[in-house]
C-alpha cells in the first residue's frame, strides 16, 4: 500500500510537468510561424499599399500632364501628390529610342549600329535596288554632316548624340529613300525599397512604366499616341518625344528622399519641334530596361511586329562586328503621315 501511495504521488508530479512543457512547445510553434510567415505577410501588404498609394498620385499626375503635352505651348497645370515614402529623382536620357523610316515601297533597309556615341553604322538595301548611299547627318546644335556609304559602312562623321537625325538616298538620284531619329528618353522616377522587394515607376512620353517586385517592367499608363486611318492601316501615326526641364532650385534635380506628406508637382508646356514624314515603313529600336514593356506595348496595341535585324560576314565583316539588334517594325502598302512631336516640358516638384 505504502509503494502504490508513492507511486501516485509521482504520476501527479510527472503530469503537470508534461502539460506545461507541451504549451511551451504549442506556443514556440505558433510564435515562430508567426514570424516566419505572418510578420512578412504584414510587411509585404504594408509596402504593397505604400507603392499603390504613389502609383495612383503617379497616374493623376500623368493625367495633368497628358493635357500639357497635347494642349501647346504655354499650357500649364499644378498637382497636388501625397507620398508615404520613397525616391523621387529626375533622370535625364534614361533610357534610348531610335526612330526609323523609309519613304518607298521599293526598297528596304537593314541598319545596324545606330546608337548615341556611335560615330559609324550599316546599312544595305534588302531588295538590292540601292548600292551606295549619300547621307546626311544632322545634330541638335545645327552642324550637318554629308557622306556616302561604303561596302555598306557610313563612318566618318561625329559622334551621334541625342537629338541627332538623318536621311539617306541613292548615290544615282536624289530621292530620300529613309531616314532616322535618335532619342533620350527622360523620366519622372519614383521608387520604393522594403523588405518585400523594390517598386518603381517611370514617367515619359505621357505614359508610366512600372516594376513591381519579382516583375519585369510593364506600361502601367498608356504613352501619347495619336492615329487616323481605316481598320488595317494608318493614314497618320502621330507620338510623342517628351524631355523633361527642371529649375536650379527644384528638389529634383538630385535624389529626394520622401518623407509623408503632400508635394506639389508643377508643369509647363515649353514647346518643341514638329516632324512629319510620309512613309511607308516604321522601325523602332529601344536600349534600357524599359525597352521589354514598351515593345510589348506597341506589339500589342499598334500592329507592330518583331524582327531581328543583322549583317552576315559574307556581305561586310565589318557591318557583321557591329551585333544584332531585335526591334519591332510597321509597315503597309500605302503612304501614311508619320510624326514626332518633340515637347520640352519644365517640372517642379517641391513640398508643399
Amino acid at each position: 500500500m505504502q509503494r502504490q501511495h508513492s507511486l501516485r504521488d509521482s504520476e501527479d508530479a510527472v503530469s503537470p510537468i508534461i502539460g506545461t512543457v507541451l504549451i511551451l512547445a504549442i506556443m514556440i510553434s505558433v510564435t515562430g510561424t508567426m514570424l516566419a510567415w505572418g510578420i512578412p505577410q504584414i510587411q509585404e501588404s504594408e509596402s504593397y499599399a505604400i507603392y499603390t498609394a504613389a502609383q495612383n498620385n503617379f497616374l493623376n499626375f500623368d493625367a495633368d500632364l497628358d493635357q500639357v503635352i497635347i494642349q501647346g505651348e504655354g499650357s500649364s497645370r499644378s498637382s497636388t501628390v501625397s507620398f508615404s515614402a520613397g525616391t523621387f529623382v529626375y533622370r535625364e536620357n534614361l533610357d534610348e529610342i531610335r526612330y526609323y523610316y523609309e519613304t518607298t515601297s521599293w526598297s528596304s533597309f537593314e541598319i545596324v549600329g545606330v546608337k548615341k556615341g556611335a560615330s559609324s553604322f550599316a546599312i544595305m538595301d534588302n531588295k538590292d535596288v540601292i548600292e551606295n548611299f549619300v547621307v546626311i547627318i544632322s545634330y541638335p546644335d545645327g552642324t550637318n554632316w554629308s557622306g556616302t556609304s561604303s561596302s555598306s559602312i557610313v563612318s566618318g562623321f561625329n559622334p551621334l548624340v541625342y537629338g541627332s537625325s538623318a536621311t539617306y538616298k541613292s548615290t544615282e538620284n536624289s530621292t530620300i529613300v529613309g531616314g532616322f531619329f535618335v532619342h533620350g528618353i527622360d523620366s519622372l522616377s519614383y521608387q520604393y525599397s522594403s523588405v518585400s522587394g523594390v517598386y518603381k515607376m517611370r514617367m515619359f512620353n505621357g505614359g508610366i512604366v512600372t516594376k513591381e517586385s519579382g516583375s519585369n517592367f510593364f506600361v502601367s499608363s498608356k504613352p501619347l499616341i495619336r492615329s487616323s486611318g481605316t481598320e488595317d492601316s494608318y493614314g497618320s501615326l502621330v507620338l510623342y518625344q517628351t524631355d523633361y526641364n527642371m529649375s536650379a532650385t527644384s528638389t529634383t534635380k538630385s535624389v529626394k528622399s520622401l518623407t509623408g506628406g503632400n508635394y506639389n508637382f508643377g508643369a509647363r508646356n515649353q514647346g518643341g519641334n514638329d516632324t512629319s514624314v510620309e512613309v511607308y515603313s516604321i522601325r523602332m529600336g529601344f536600349s534600357g530596361d524599359s525597352s521589354l514593356a514598351l515593345k510589348n506595348y506597341f506589339l500589342t496595341y499598334w500592329g507592330f511586329g518583331s524582327e531581328g535585324y543583322s549583317f552576315s560576314a559574307s556581305k561586310s565583316t565589318t557591318a557583321a562586328n557591329m551585333g544584332f539588334e531585335e526591334d519591332i517594325f510597321y509597315t503597309q502598302s500605302s503612304p501614311f503621315d508619320f510624326r514626332i512631336l518633340e515637347r520640352t516640358i519644365h517640372v517642379t516638384f517641391n513640398i508643399r
